[in-house]
């Protein structure tokens, strides 16, 4: 089994709290810290003994979601990483920013880490985290850059940012991404910010229709999302729908794969939920199991083969 992913090499995912890993699923604390110095991190002590574990095709703890997918034999996110960023050079090509965990919502997969909503409700003191993050060098052959949060919409950090790199001249040879809940418009001078770049990905976070989606992602209103999809729909950008499938909704697949289908979206991704435990399809009972696998089975939905192989577990 390959385990060899570009992002050993030149990707940096930075949570809120100020902590850095290779991307945004690899699940092990690597103990490594944003130090405004991406050359620094990605020469590491902690990246070099990923390169040589990668290289030697041997077992890398916290990239088990890409290994399940490459088992189901659908293209998984570390081969889309090795084909999007070919060079092996050890700079920064690749940036995942999440600025803070300000969020308007507590989805039920979610946590305080990614939404400090999640931790006003669990009563914690200092729900908010955020980073200090800045890039003063070493950014010369960024080419990609994708927001997280929190919701990247509800602060003005990305904005910031944005400006960051048009004055130094490296927009028009960078794509951007946005992960958003589909709750909050961009301010209008955003529109004309993001003129300046290579390309503009919005992924919309759309777990199902009305209530299942609002049932999901606590705090929003269907109403407004389908305003907010709407408005991206209206602008020069690339538009994408992500969806986690969970016990919530995988009964009501049918219903949004005819939505997303309607609406001539660039692109639907699914992505399989495993944490919390009792929210995983891998918990369904054997006959609903039975009863699910010919239902998805003749969906027209992307990541198909993935799913599927998950009710079988």
């Amino acid at each position: 089994m390959e385990t060899n992913c570009s992002n050993f090499y030149n990707g940096i995912f930075l949570n809120p709290d100020g902590t850095v890993k290779p991307c945004c699923r690899f699940s092990k604390d690597l103990n490594l810290k944003w130090n405004n110095n991406p050359n620094e991190i990605l020469n590491s002590k902690e990246y070099k003994d990923l390169r040589q574990k990668a290289q030697e095709n041997a077992y890398i703890d916290g990239c088990n979601k890409c290994y399940d997918e490459d088992k189901s034999g659908f293209m998984s996110l570390r081969q889309r990483f090795n084909k999007k960023f070919r060079r092996p050079k050890h700079s920064l090509e690749y940036l995942e920013l999440a600025f803070n965990n300000v969020c308007n919502l507590t989805c039920i997969g979610c946590e305080p880490k990614y939404s400090n909503l999640w931790g006003r409700k669990l009563g914690y003191i200092s729900p908010e985290t955020s980073n200090n993050f800045h890039l003063k060098e070493n950014f010369e052959d960024l080419s990609y850059v994708s927001f997280f949060g929190g919701e990247p919409f509800a602060t003005e950090n990305h904005q910031q940012f944005l400006h960051f790199l048009i004055e130094r001249g490296l927009a028009k040879n960078i794509t951007i991404e946005y992960t958003t809940n589909c709750t909050l418009n961009p301010k209008p001078e955003w529109e004309e910010t993001i003129k300046h770049f290579k390309k503009t990905i919005v992924i919309c976070s759309i777990d199902g229709l009305d209530k299942v989606n609002e049932n999901i992602r606590i705090g929003s209103q269907w109403n407004k999302t389908s305003k907010v999809f709407n408005k991206f729909k209206s602008m020069s950008v690339e538009l994408w729908i992500n969806t986690v499938v969970m016990t919530e909704n995988v009964f009501h697949l049918k219903d949004l794969s005819e939505w997303v289908n309607s609406n001539n979206v660039d692109r639907w991704t699914c992505n399989v939920l495993t944490w919390p435990r009792e929210l995983s399809i891998a918990t369904l009972s054997n006959v609903d199991k039975q009863a699910l696998y010919p239902i998805i089975e003749n969906l027209k939905i992307t990541d198909k083969e993935f799913i599927l192989e998950q009710l079988k577990h």
